[in-house]
């Protein structure tokens, strides 16, 4: 009884020691930006995209030899350039991931957060579980919790890396996702740990998701052994995770990412 009773003490001081980290921890991240944008016009080298001082993009991610994102002059929403992303099939039990992502930003509760960007998917084939948008925190364990968009049936829908049903299109209006040509993409989300927030997606100026009274941040405890910042720090866009079958070439340009007024 002493014993059980000395491992629930400690449990709970281990508890409330999490939860004052993450609120310092949000604290600290008053002086990270919470706006981006970049249309790829401005670079003469793809060196130029990752400077030293993180104020553009901060790594790529490549899990297969064979996977790639360059700037790309064959495809272009505007201007000349776009980002071209090639993922092989994901297979293995490996993610296959060609993406582009800047970290240390902070997009915080009670904020909405938008994302507006245009995608150019190539070809025909299938391509079910194409992740091309992640919104996420960095954790110590395991991948961080976010939000992305994702493409199930060749329609998109939001996907969650916690505990939160996906949410999809209703299925009276639910469209495809066009191939082969521009498609504009903008995902609106009001950030909360409580379910007081809120989800829009727009394909082409057209709302095909809306959920109200939803939880859109990882409570500060995600898992028993692990806290979180409840604060969004990551963008990832390209290939996030590859289809498990057909490779993906996606383009992406004219990228943007704030905070609403």
């Amino acid at each position: 009884m002493d014993t059980n009773f000395s491992i629930m003490k400690q449990q709970l001081f281990f508890l409330g020691f999490l939860i004052l980290i993450s609120a310092c921890s949000k604290n600290r991240f008053n002086d990270r930006p919470d706006n981006f944008a970049d249309d790829f016009e401005s670079y003469a080298s793809q060196e130029e995209l990752m400077p030293n001082d993180n104020s553009l993009w901060s790594f790529y991610q490549l899990t297969y030899d064979s996977n790639s994102v360059v700037l790309d002059s064959n495809q272009s929403h505007s201007g000349k350039y776009s980002i071209r992303c090639f993922g092989v099939n994901t297979e293995d039990g490996i993610v296959s991931k060609a993406s582009i992502c800047k970290n240390k930003m902070a997009f915080q509760e009670g904020t909405v957060f938008v994302m507006d960007a245009w995608y150019y998917l190539e070809g025909n084939q299938n391509l079910e579980w194409l992740f091309i948008f992640d919104l996420e925190e960095n954790t110590q364990i395991g991948a961080g919790p976010g939000m992305r968009l994702v493409l199930v049936e060749n329609q998109l829908r939001v996907e969650h890396k916690y505990l939160n049903p996906d949410i999809l299109q209703p299925e009276t209006t639910a469209i495809d996702f066009p191939r082969n040509q521009w498609v504009n993409v903008c995902f609106e989300v009001k950030l909360s740990q409580r379910k007081k927030g809120y989800v829009k997606v727009w394909q082409n100026d057209q709302l095909i998701i809306e959920q109200d009274e939803w939880q859109t941040l990882p409570k500060d405890i995600l898992y028993f052994q692990q806290g979180t910042k409840g604060i969004y720090t990551n963008i990832e866009f390209g290939v996030t995770a590859a289809a498990q079958d057909n490779n993906a070439v996606l383009f992406v340009d004219d990228i943007q990412v704030f905070i609403k007024e």
